[in-house]
């Protein structure tokens, strides 16, 4: 009898995938779906050949209906395979937001606990390619960097074992296929039908859609390159470890100096592996990267705050992270600029600069300039001066073209302005309108029209700290 495809690419799989002992205790989570019903399928024809303990784990959720029912089939199972089992009911959060998150967060505690009580060497998870594929292209469409593309990876070290995925070649066709050729029951959650949710849409409608108008090869496209990303993130993370054992000076200061000579790609990752290693179990985003980057290379001052209740600022030549303290709100200002004069504000981080009254004789096409730290205002209007102030809570403006109002909190989340910088952000305002949030949005009040004799122009620029 010819060994199914399936069990082919899973025993290829495993030859690479698991630790090189003589007999490997390993789990196997079963939810009860077809992809870990063809796991563990797989993994019994396999157990002789590869000597395997098998021990099926299964978490009820306890979140649908056919909870019951699929544990039941992960049992019987069970039963029919001669499988010991371990089963966790877990009981679901009074709220439904972030109902997901617990539900992972919960089912990988669960595998971490089951692999201790029992020895086992490695727990065994279900994605297929076609997961791969989903996770890749999920990923792109949330602006995902290297990292985020390399995908679900094969196998990953869990707290003295692994986490193996032996599935990750095999389409969810191939599933299907060998379930039907052993004639082996499975259930199907209804929850994976509901486009409500964004990886249920990209699975039955953007993937197929793409599949159909551009490559009906774009699963495999999409693998392939999460493992073509994966082997080069191994690659450059080692570099940046080497890297940063040259620019680390202590485990909560790095030298900037040193941190400035190495490639700037390569500066990126090293402050990466630096704030996690500090904010354990905490996600470093780009904002935070790139904050960090401006405070060393001066183009931001003061301090930086960064996930899991630290804070980064500049010391010196160095870097310094800390843990994040209950701090005095920064201080209000308020300032009168008036044609031809200029000021600092919020404790000098920013120059304003507002030129003399000048005969305006320009077209419309000079009116929106492509930097966002210079607008041209009407002359009569701000004759008498303007106020520069920091923003404050429910600060609104009409932007230029718009007819209704915005927060200026919703433009700053819009321009990504980080949380920590907004509060001593400078706003322009005239008469009561605020008539300019630098660096983000030009607003209608103070705008140049048809009328318009005199201008000033307004400069703000940030000052790097000294």
């Amino acid at each position: 009898m010819r060994t199914p495809r399936l069990v082919r690419k899973v025993a290829a799989a495993l030859s690479w995938l698991l630790p090189g002992t003589n007999q490997t205790r390993l789990g196997v989570a079963v939810s009860g779906g077809p992809d870990s019903v063809a796991l563990i399928g797989a993994l019994v024809f396999l157990k002789q050949e590869y000597r395997l303990t098998l021990t099926v784990l299964h978490v009820n959720h306890g979140l649908r209906p056919e909870a019951g029912a699929e544990q039941q089939l992960v049992e019987t199972l069970c039963a029919r395979w001669q499988l010991p089992y371990i089963i966790e009911t877990l009981t679901p959060l009074a709220k439904p937001s972030g109902i997901e998150t617990w539900a992972r967060g919960a089912r990988y505690q669960f595998f971490q606990r089951a692999r201790e009580d029992n020895a086992l060497d490695a727990i065994a998870l279900a994605h297929t390619l076609d997961d791969q594929a989903e996770t890749v292209l999920f990923r792109f469409l949330r602006g995902s960097a290297r990292r985020g593309l390399a995908g679900i990876p094969p196998r990953r070290a869990l707290q003295n074992g692994w986490i193996i995925r032996p599935l990750l070649e095999c389409s969810r066709q191939e599933v299907i296929d060998y379930l039907s050729s052993q004639n082996l029951p499975y259930a199907l959650d209804a929850s994976n039908m509901n486009l409500r949710f964004s990886r249920n849409r990209i699975r039955h409608r953007l993937l197929p859609l793409l599949e159909q108008e551009f490559s009906p090869r774009l699963r495999y496209h999409l693998a392939t390159l999460a493992t073509t990303f994966r082997e080069e993130e191994t690659w450059l993370e080692t570099l940046a470890t080497t890297a940063r054992a040259r620019v680390q000076t202590s485990p909560t200061t790095l030298s900037v100096s040193k941190l400035l000579t190495e490639p700037a790609p390569l500066q990126a990752r090293i402050l990466r592996q630096w704030l996690e290693e500090e904010s354990q179990d905490t996600e470093v985003t780009f904002v935070h990267l790139q904050a960090v980057r401006d405070l060393s290379s001066g183009r931001l001052r003061g301090s930086v705050d960064t996930p899991g209740n630290r804070r980064v600022r500049r010391e010196g030549d160095s870097l310094v992270i800390e843990e994040r303290r209950n701090e005095i709100r920064a201080k209000s200002y308020g300032h009168t600029l008036a044609p031809g004069e200029e000021l600092l504000v919020a404790d000098g981080a920013y120059r304003i600069v507002m030129t003399p009254l000048q005969e305006w004789q320009g077209s419309f096409d000079q009116v929106r300039s492509t930097d966002l730290w210079q607008a041209l205002v009407d002359g009569e209007a701000v004759r008498s001066g303007v106020l520069v102030r920091n923003c404050f809570p429910g600060d609104r403006l009409q932007p230029l073209g718009m007819h209704g109002h915005k927060k200026v909190h919703d433009v700053f989340v819009d321009a990504k302005v980080p949380s920590f910088r907004r509060h001593t952000w400078p706003v322009v305002v005239v008469g009561s309108e605020i008539a300019w949030v630098p660096g983000c949005v030009r607003g209608e009040t103070a705008k140049i029209t048809a009328t318009t004799h005199w201008v000033c122009r307004v400069t703000v620029i940030p000052l790097p700290e000294k």
